[in-house]
């Protein structure tokens, strides 16, 4: 997963594991504590994006979307996370999408939040990409798209490569993004074994080659 952001926000801390609820758990943060990415000790894993084509605003006070995570981490099964989830109030959050990948079932979800209504997408366990761009996100949709599907992507090194990608060109549709008012900030994998639960964070643009962090269960 790639996280891109404004050039001006607060760069965020490495993975760390926690202890949450009698689960352990694994993600990166934000130093207010939010997160976009996190799997816990049952391989069960969340990934969340905004949804920049829903323009819609909530009215009033704007929560933040970091928290969400957070708070359904502990969770060890879609069906669970379900309830619960339809019981948070979500009206102060900007539209988002939650994917959750629940390794037990083999069940891949989507959760669409468009400010009306909270729905999920039932995804076939298979390869998936999900995109989002406050830029033009149709157009990285498609962009993005086209570069996925002409790649082979059977190893690890290849996901690697994929998210450092500048095709079709360096720029605001490119993999890892640039624009000269944000940028990708961050490249996180994470790796389920039957004996080891790994999150691999890069900071900066995955095209710089920094160092990964690894943190694991």
């Amino acid at each position: 997963m790639n996280r891109d952001e404004k050039r001006s926000r607060v760069a965020a801390l490495p993975p760390a594991a926690f202890q949450i609820g009698g689960r352990r758990v694994l993600y990166p943060r934000e130093p207010s504590g939010g997160t976009w990415l996190a799997v816990n000790d049952l391989g069960f894993c969340l990934a969340l994006i905004n949804w920049h084509r829903i323009e819609r605003e909530p009215t009033g006070k704007i929560e933040s979307r970091g928290e969400i995570i957070p708070s359904l981490i502990t969770i060890g099964d879609s069906d669970s996370l379900a309830r619960k989830l339809r019981r948070m109030s979500l009206r102060t959050r900007r539209p988002f999408r939650l994917i959750v990948i629940d390794l037990d079932r083999w069940r891949l979800t989507e959760w669409q939040w468009d400010l009306k209504t909270l729905k999920p997408r039932q995804h076939p366990w298979e390869r998936g990409h999900w995109y989002s761009s406050g830029y033009d996100e149709r157009e990285a949709e498609r962009s993005r798209a086209a570069v996925c599907e002409a790649r082979s992507l059977s190893t690890l090194a290849s996901l690697r490569n994929l998210h450092a990608s500048h095709l079709p060109e360096r720029g605001p549709f490119s993999i890892c993004m640039h624009r000269p008012d944000a940028v990708t900030v961050s490249y996180s994998e994470v790796v389920v074994s039957g004996k080891r639960i790994t999150l691999r964070y890069q900071p900066g643009a995955p095209c710089q080659g920094r160092v990964r962090i690894t943190r694991s269960l």
